[in-house]
């Protein structure tokens, strides 16, 4: 066997072997990661509150998981919660809103970037057979073009918008607090249905 042969075999090996990091949550913060509960031996994974009984601080840091079992662990934290079986989680998301025939408001936005978050994709597609007159806006209580300013869409369509057209991409321009998404059509609606996906990560 020569020698080419022997070092790519021994890669291959190495591979197998090697820890995987497939779910590590990219992240260029140091005072949080996204972690998620290992599987219950009974039952199934979902929404509820962890604490953590170990801390000192009063009260107690707690934390909501989502459907997955995941949430974003404080630093302080981490360490309680890989001894209890956690493990660092994925870190894209993607939350959506659909059916929307008119500019969203406070009352009507079903979607909120979490803090830390930030866009990595949007996408935006029309299901009534009407273009939406000047384009769409995506947008905040701040900026109704905080994200998106007038991307076209036409009738029955899909639209990834273009990284260029991002004009924004993380919730509140960086400051760490949540972001609700506002949904605008620039000019006018025109009897549209309009549905979008926020694909986003922690930064």
């Amino acid at each position: 066997m020569n020698l080419r042969k022997l070092l790519l075999l021994a890669a291959s090996a190495l591979a197998l072997i090697a820890p995987h990091d497939a779910h590590a949550a990219a992240t260029t913060q140091t005072t949080h990661a996204v972690m998620c509960a290992a599987e219950p031996s009974v039952g199934v994974p979902g929404p509820r509150v962890v604490v953590n009984s170990s801390s000192t601080a009063t009260p107690q840091p707690s934390y909501t998981l989502n459907g997955a079992g995941c949430a974003v662990i404080a630093a302080s934290d981490i360490g309680f919660f890989l001894s209890q079986g956690f493990y660092f989680g994925p870190n894209t998301f993607v939350i959506q809103q659909q059916a929307i025939t008119a500019n969203t408001t406070a009352a009507t936005s079903t979607i909120t970037l979490p803090a830390y978050g930030m866009i990595t994709a949007i996408v935006l597609e029309e299901t009534a057979g009407n273009a939406v007159t000047g384009g769409v806006d995506i947008g905040d209580s701040g900026s109704a073009t905080r994200f998106v300013s007038a991307q076209a869409l036409s009738a029955n369509n899909t639209v990834v918008v273009p990284d260029s057209a991002l004009t924004r991409v993380f919730a509140n321009g960086g400051v760490p607090a949540a972001d609700q998404i506002l949904v605008v059509c620039h000019t006018a609606c025109n009897s549209a249905s309009i549905n979008i996906s926020v694909q986003y990560t922690f930064y």
